[in-house]
């Protein structure tokens, strides 16, 4: 019995896993686990947390398709895992586990340690494949090479049929109408912006690619195109891996070639195509380095930047911040479109970041935490090094360092 374990990567398109475990027929148990870390964690907000369960949906709607079935279980992942295998094992299966490597917060790491360890004292096999782009070692000289011969591969086929046979499992498990009532919250009656799935992603991409690219190497840095559709809206998708960069690379190189004849439509797609390489070289470095979503990249800032409670006179600037009141109406303006939307274009996210940072005199800290409980595309490995870049604190001496201007802008 194949265990395909779905994490951030939750889609049947170009993914490793998927097809080495569906390979010749093999009997393949595909399943997600509601992990209350997830859902509880101080940084995850309700657009996220929807985004996700829409997507799971979705792949449990293209699973039927196949043939299979997505199984929800319930509870935490260093649980789950070793009782679904040893119930697995008691019925005379020979489980092997699936997943991918992923960039991860303390937890995951762990998390994914604790589960190896426990398939090795089994003498049990483990594939840990890749979602996207990752060096194994650290070679930062050789990774935009290595990088475009990844994307330039062939894509991982999808399977035509998946054999998920009927096992009965004493685990706590939720069906989809389950998960709605049991999760209301994260479903109540809010307007949606972004949905989740692969299916979405996909219709998605092909929209920008029909038309919506024209551009985009200067509407991306207008609030209001970029709000309405100038730019891709992939990046919540990336996150939770509904569809892959290198999907989306092919596809815009493809779309390129047929534009040789308009320089400015073909610049446009490099300039997209640019950003995403921009997008997965913050994953690599997460992957080495995830000490930096916490902590300051250089010590001499954590006199200055610290996570610790803000005195009375910052926490009103704060407040203020948050609640886009500070008087100044690009900023106010951005903020509560993060609320609203659980999205803000990204040199609104720059603005706001430096006003928080450089202006008010507030740690980053605190304003990375409010963007993750936001952002529907929250992405710990962009997010939190960003909002130290925004602050000086990744290269204080460089000539390039920017302060955005709330008036100007």
């Amino acid at each position: 019995m194949h265990l395909l374990w779905f994490r951030r990567d939750l889609r049947l398109t170009d993914n490793e896993i998927v097809t080495i475990a569906t390979a010749d027929g093999a009997e393949v148990l595909p399943f997600f686990i509601i992990d209350p870390w997830f859902y509880t964690w101080a940084d995850v907000g309700k657009k996220r947390v929807r985004f996700l369960f829409e997507s799971l949906e979705n792949l449990n709607f293209n699973l039927q398709k196949l043939g299979s079935r997505l199984y929800l279980f319930e509870g935490n992942s260093t649980d789950i895992v070793p009782e679904l295998t040893k119930q697995l094992t008691d019925l005379r299966y020979k489980p092997k586990l699936f997943f991918n490597r992923d960039v991860q917060v303390k937890y995951g790491i762990s998390r994914d340690k604790t589960i190896v360890d426990f398939y090795k004292r089994l003498n049990l096999d483990y594939h840990i494949g890749l979602n996207n782009f990752l060096q194994s070692q650290d070679k930062r000289d050789e990774w935009f090479s290595e990088y475009y011969n990844y994307q330039r591969q062939p894509q991982h086929p999808t399977p035509q049929t998946i054999n998920t046979p009927q096992v009965t499992l004493n685990l706590p498990q939720l069906t989809f109408k389950e998960l709605k009532h049991k999760y209301h919250s994260f479903w109540a009656g809010e307007k949606i912006y972004f949905s989740g799935g692969e299916t979405e992603a996909q219709a998605k991409l092909d929209s920008f690619l029909q038309k919506r690219y024209y551009g985009y190497h200067w509407k991306l840095s207008r609030p209001m195109l970029s709000q309405l559709g100038a730019t891709s809206h992939l990046s919540p998708h990336l996150t939770f891996g509904t569809i892959s960069t290198r999907t989306v690379y092919q596809s815009t190189k493809i779309r390129a070639e047929k534009l040789k004849t308009q320089p400015k439509a073909e610049f446009s797609l490099k300039a997209f195509r640019d950003r995403l390489r921009w997008h997965d070289s913050f994953t690599q470095r997460l992957y080495f380095y995830p000490e930096i979503a916490y902590t300051n990249r250089y010590p001499e800032f954590d006199s200055l930047y610290t996570p610790s409670e803000l005195s009375p006179a910052k926490q009103e600037l704060f407040q203020a911040w948050l609640e886009g009141m500070t008087g100044f109406p690009l900023v106010d303006a951005s903020m509560r479109q993060l609320q609203t939307m659980g999205w803000m274009n990204f040199r609104m996210r720059a603005m706001c970041a430096t006003f928080l940072t450089i202006n008010c005199g507030i740690s980053w800290h605190h304003g990375a935490r409010h963007y993750m409980n936001y952002l529907v595309d929250g992405d710990l490995a962009i997010n939190n090094w960003q909002w130290q870049m925004q602050a000086g604190a990744t290269n204080p001496l460089s000539d390039t360092f920017r302060i955005y201007n709330p008036s100007k802008n």
